[in-house]
């Protein structure tokens, strides 16, 4: 019985082990086709991003293209309008600075600051006009009523600087005149101070004025019969 018992359960090992050994090989060959699987579908996915990046590529480089031939060759009008574009905002800018400098220092602006408003939208109407491919005539090569428009717009910049400046002027006068007469007094002051010391020095001392430039004359002391000189025997002035 013992014999029949052995061979059943090596039977049953046998079949265990061939059942196992079938998974293995049945999960194996799974994981290699579905990896394969895996693999192409991220090789479609990939050529279809390379191709759609190719034809993204292809499209910003011809709309760059495209871009660039249609902006308009630099002309004489063209010239011209850059030039007056940029003479308008810098007047723009030097009025406003001025306006501002004018209003930190205290001095009267009245409406200078609203014409300042007007005058950047002004501006900006006359730069958008001058952006516009065409504007002007091309025969003359000038700019036109846009021209004139520059011109006035530049004109009344000016006129409001020239304001700001007046303005400012006239608080930095009086205080200018001001420190220039304080200074003018102090020095007189000064100078009669000075000659006002030197008079009372001279007094203190009345024989040093009369005898300034005058050589000592050398006596001989008591004793001495007047052929010799002794060294030393100089008169002083009592206040040396």
């Amino acid at each position: 019985m013992l014999p029949s018992v052995a061979v059943r359960a090596g039977e049953l090992l046998a079949a265990v082990l061939a059942a196992g050994a079938m998974c293995l090989a049945a999960a194996a060959t799974g994981v290699w086709w579905l990896k394969r699987r895996v693999r192409r579908c991220l090789e479609v996915i990939g050529r279809a991003i390379e191709e759609r990046a190719a034809g993204a590529a292809a499209g910003a480089a011809s709309a760059g293209w495209r871009w660039l031939w249609s902006l308009p060759l630099p002309d004489r009008r063209w010239i011209a309008a850059g030039r007056a574009r940029r003479e308008l905002w810098r007047a723009v800018r030097v009025a406003g600075h001025a306006v501002a400098v004018a209003r930190e220092a205290g001095a009267p602006t009245g409406d200078l600051g609203a014409l300042c408003r007007r005058l950047r939208r002004a501006a900006a109407d006359a730069d958008r006009s001058l952006s516009v491919p065409g504007r002007a005539p091309a025969a003359s090569g000038e700019l036109g009523p846009v021209s004139s428009q520059v011109g006035d717009l530049v004109t009344a910049a000016g006129l409001i600087r020239d304001a700001a400046a007046s303005a400012v002027a006239s608080m930095s006068r009086p205080a200018a005149r001001n420190l220039a007469d304080d200074a003018r007094r102090e020095a007189v002051a000064l100078s009669a101070g000075i000659a006002s010391v030197s008079r009372a020095a001279a007094a203190a001392c009345p024989g040093s004025r009369r005898d300034l430039g005058r050589v000592p004359r050398r006596e001989s002391p008591p004793g001495c019969d007047g052929a010799q000189e002794c060294r030393g025997w100089v008169s002083r002035c009592p206040g040396g």
